[in-house]
């Protein structure tokens, strides 16, 4: 179990997990030892035995099947004190007299960003948020299940909206009290 966003150890069949407990997963070159892939997964409930990484699953979380591919997946719900961003993109050629002429620029265009909180959560809850943000770096592109409500995804579509998160900070209140603050940039890819 993880003491910190730092510090996270292996999955083993024999420890007891708790909800947001983070665990890593390697998969090696044959017997080398020598890992060509590491995942981390999240608890999303108590559980002894269940071994991640099965997409969907009912105690583990980190990762989606998207269009056949694994993908990191968001799980945790934000507070209600959600502000969204939309800055259309848009090429623009001006003429003589002030005339104006303004076009899309590319086919999806109309990109949202989200400023998202996660007021009063458990240290361990922050952790496990923390180290999947941090986890991503900035760069790698990842799901958000929990959406606020004019933006979420249709049920059992195909399409999913993919969000990296350049930055984020947390806030110690006291005691097993934390705030995570948090901008996701959508993304096309």
């Amino acid at each position: 179990m993880a003491e910190s966003i730092y510090t996270v150890k292996d999955w083993a069949d024999t420890t007891s997990y708790s909800k947001n407990n983070i665990v890593l997963l390697r998969e090696n070159i044959g017997d080398t030892g020598i890992p060509t892939k590491i995942k981390y997964y999240y608890a999303s409930k108590s559980s002894t035995n269940a071994t991640p990484p099965t997409n969907n699953d009912q105690y583990w979380t980190g990762y989606i099947d998207s269009n056949g591919a694994s993908v990191p997946f968001f799980t945790w719900t934000p507070s209600y004190n959600v502000t969204t961003s939309h800055k259309p993109r848009t090429l623009t050629v001006n003429f003589g007299n002030g005339y104006e002429e303004r076009i899309p620029d590319g086919i999806f265009n109309t990109l949202i960003t989200l400023d998202l909180s996660f007021d009063l959560r458990s240290e361990t809850e922050t952790t496990a948020i923390l180290h999947f943000l941090r986890a991503r770096k900035g760069t790698e592109s990842f799901i958000v299940q929990n959406l606020p409500q004019p933006y979420a995804d249709i049920p059992g579509g195909g399409y999913r909206k993919k969000f990296i998160c350049p930055n984020f900070s947390s806030n110690f209140s006291f005691h097993n009290n934390y705030t995570v603050k948090a901008t996701f940039v959508q993304k096309n890819n």
